[in-house]
């Protein structure tokens, strides 16, 4: 194990405007450049947003 840095923001969905501001906005706090990453069980609106990578939490388990 090295010493990397890595954030991680779970949420059951992320499709109304309130949760994703909510949940982005932790992660958004952080000042630095470690990968942050939000997991979720939504099937789309997956990718890249600001920096902060959107993720399906079961694609995520699988390696995928």
């Amino acid at each position: 194990m090295g010493n990397d840095v890595e954030y991680y923001q779970v949420a059951m969905t992320i499709l109304s405007e309130e949760t994703k501001k909510r949940e982005f906005g932790s992660l958004e706090a952080i000042r630095d450049n470690f990968p942050k990453t939000v997991l979720t069980m939504d099937r789309f609106n997956l990718g890249n947003f600001g920096g902060i990578r959107v993720v399906n939490v079961i694609d995520w388990m699988l390696g995928r």
